[in-house]
């Protein structure tokens, strides 16, 4: 089992973050997109996603990783999926009247490289899936710089 998160933005984000990938000849741009550190049941992990569209126009298409934390320090490196490392697709898909649909399908084989600088909070990377399981035929291949999310301080 895994968990994927994603965070949708409710206005248009401001920051300077990119999240890029191709599919075939294609190149595409993140128009959401997250860094951050979570916790799911005491767990913690850290999350990297991004995407286009979303469900009210059903047009919902993203891309999300995951990957046990350990320390902000030790996040630099390469890891697949035998090192803990998730990934996921998102898309909308058609749905009974009054619900909104969205498939979400792990890869089968999956590489994400990072390096994060603790002091900066930015995170670089690249990454490479594999979806061929219930029929998906996706190969992305995409790179990043985003800055970290974190959480706004208690007042």
């Amino acid at each position: 089992m895994t968990m994927q998160v994603i965070f949708l933005p409710t206005k248009p984000l401001v920051r300077d973050d990119t999240f890029q990938w191709k599919l075939g000849g294609k190149q595409k741009t993140a128009k959401f997109r997250s860094f951050h550190r979570g916790e799911f049941f005491g767990e913690l992990y850290w999350a990297i996603n991004g995407g286009t569209g979303n469900l009210d126009d059903e047009s919902l298409f993203a891309f999300s990783m995951t990957l046990p934390f350990e320390s902000d320090e030790a996040l630099t490196g390469v890891y697949h999926l035998s090192d803990g490392l998730t990934f996921g697709h998102s898309h909308w898909i058609p749905a009974p009247p009054g619900f909104t649909g969205m498939a979400t399908v792990d890869a089968d084989s999956a590489t994400l490289s990072i390096k994060y600088d603790a002091e900066t909070d930015i995170a670089t990377g690249s990454f490479e899936a594999v979806f061929k399981s219930y029929r998906y035929r996706l190969n992305p291949k995409g790179t990043f710089t985003m800055t970290r999310l974190r959480p706004p301080e208690a007042g």
